[in-house]
């Protein structure tokens, strides 16, 4: 394989700079080497020359929030959308319940399709290893104490951050997040929150999230806004969040392109009072796994997964479409995937569709985000929320993450189990480069391609 590689005839995105132009990317090893406007032949000894024939070149997409952690058809899912790297280990959940170390280690030694980093969860995670196995009950002093201790720890061995998932742990005091928060920022990365949200209109859960950057000081990003505020909720959560930039504090947020979420059947999310709170019906939901995969539930039906598929996931319909479009328009809001284990045939299109789905009805069809803003919400914004410095960028000395595709004809094809199929790839993906390796060629895996890295905070 030849040394040096170059993307010609391009239309180059560059979200940091704000500037799309015509050119060609020189790659070298793992990183750009050059970036020009030659007129490049067809051949060229020394290289590998992939024509981009004018679609666009952009830096890999960096997916914000996503539950892929180590699974292979995750990864696979995600680098058939662009996506170069991920941030596991959100909502509270450590990749595989282990440490930051053990989970960097095994990939390492097993390699991966894409570049990794994780946070550490508290909610599942650290709060089991510190005795606060239940979820509904407050975790003594002691136990806090430990749980900062494993925290620490695994921020010292590159964890980006500590990630919370309150909805799933409710006997969490305000004081035990903020505690566990404050590890966190005094090592000076961010903290990812999925919110308590006891019921509609549970504005103090909003602010409980919110304070976290007040009284820790803290970077907040509050996760996948279209799961917990599109119920025509979006306009007063936006409000909440902008009183706070305004007032110095650092808050994030991120979304997703569905108000359908899926999440275990064994979570408190689908306690029975949070049933009653949220006004659902069993006819709203639809197991995403499992022997009932693809079918409606009903109460019989959704016991057994309770009791018997704990672990499987079942999509709620809920939601109100155009508060997803609110959340993605509001300034700096991130998108992601939300992308976790499924058994192929199984699970959300979330996982296959989400990037694709945000660039076909976001900028080609409703016109509401440029292509720059578009390309810049899924690359260099969440790179720098999460401080990856050398990707999400297009610049000499950057690593080449990179995927070129057609702004025209990208679309999402993946469905909901029992409508399609939830694993299709998009249209529109041309080629798609990790650490400078070629993944994706002209629209097809390339199958010997696994350069995937990970990415350590240190």
């Amino acid at each position: 394989m030849s040394e040096k590689k170059i993307i010609k005839n391009a239309l180059i995105v560059d979200p940091e700079s704000y500037k799309q132009f015509y050119g060609n990317i020189i790659i070298k090893d793992d990183y750009i080497d050059e970036i020009n406007s030659d007129i490049i032949p067809d051949f060229a000894d020394g290289y590998e020359i992939y024509d981009a024939k004018g679609n666009i070149l952009a830096p890999g997409i960096i997916d914000i929030h996503a539950h892929t952690d180590g699974y292979y058809f995750c990864g696979e899912k995600e680098l058939a959308q662009g996506v170069t790297t991920v941030v596991c280990g959100n909502c509270g959940i450590s990749p595989a319940g282990i440490t930051t170390k053990g989970f960097y280690d095994l990939q390492e030694q097993k390699g991966f399709n894409i570049n990794q980093t994780t946070f550490t969860g508290h909610s599942f995670t650290l709060r089991e290893k510190a005795g606060a196995t239940d979820c509904y009950a407050p975790a003594s002093q002691s136990q806090i104490e430990l749980m900062k201790k494993l925290a620490l720890q695994d921020l010292k061995d590159g964890a980006c951050g500590i990630s919370f998932g309150i909805q799933y742990a409710p006997g969490t005091t305000t004081d035990e997040f903020n505690q566990v928060a404050k590890v966190s920022a005094d090592f000076g990365r961010p903290v990812s929150v999925h919110t308590r949200l006891n019921f509609p209109n549970d504005w103090e859960s909003l602010k409980e999230t919110l304070d976290i950057a007040k009284n820790t000081g803290a970077h907040v990003i509050v996760s996948h806004l279209s799961y917990m505020f599109a119920d025509g909720q979006m306009d007063r959560c936006l409000e909440m969040i902008a009183d706070y930039r305004a007032k110095g504090y650092l808050i994030s947020a991120d979304s997703g392109m569905y108000t359908a979420f899926s999440t275990m059947a064994g979570s408190a999310c689908y306690d029975e009072d949070q049933i009653k709170a949220n006004h659902w019906d069993y006819s709203q939901f639809v197991a995403a796994n499992g022997i009932f995969c693809g079918q409606h539930l009903d109460k019989q039906k959704f016991e057994y997964m309770r009791a018997n598929e704990p672990n499987n996931g079942i999509i709620c319909f809920t939601g109100v479409e155009e508060d997803i479009y609110k959340a993605l328009c509001f300034t700096d809001v991130m998108v992601s995937s939300d992308c976790g284990k499924a058994l192929p045939g199984q699970g959300h299109p979330q996982d296959a569709a989400v990037f694709a789905r945000f660039f076909r009805i976001m900028v080609r069809e409703k016109k509401l985000l440029s292509l720059i803003e578009a390309v810049r919400r899924c690359t260099y914004l969440p790179a720098r929320t999460i401080g990856i410095k050398d990707r999400g960028r297009i610049c000499k000395g950057a690593k080449a993450d990179l995927f070129v595709f057609n702004p025209d004809t990208i679309k999402d094809n993946a469905d909901f189990p029992g409508i399609g199929n939830p694993d299709l790839p998009p249209d529109g993906i041309e080629f798609v480069f990790v650490n400078g390796e070629c993944a994706i060629k002209n629209g097809k895996r390339v199958e010997s391609c696994n350069a995937g890295k990970i990415l350590r905070f240190n």
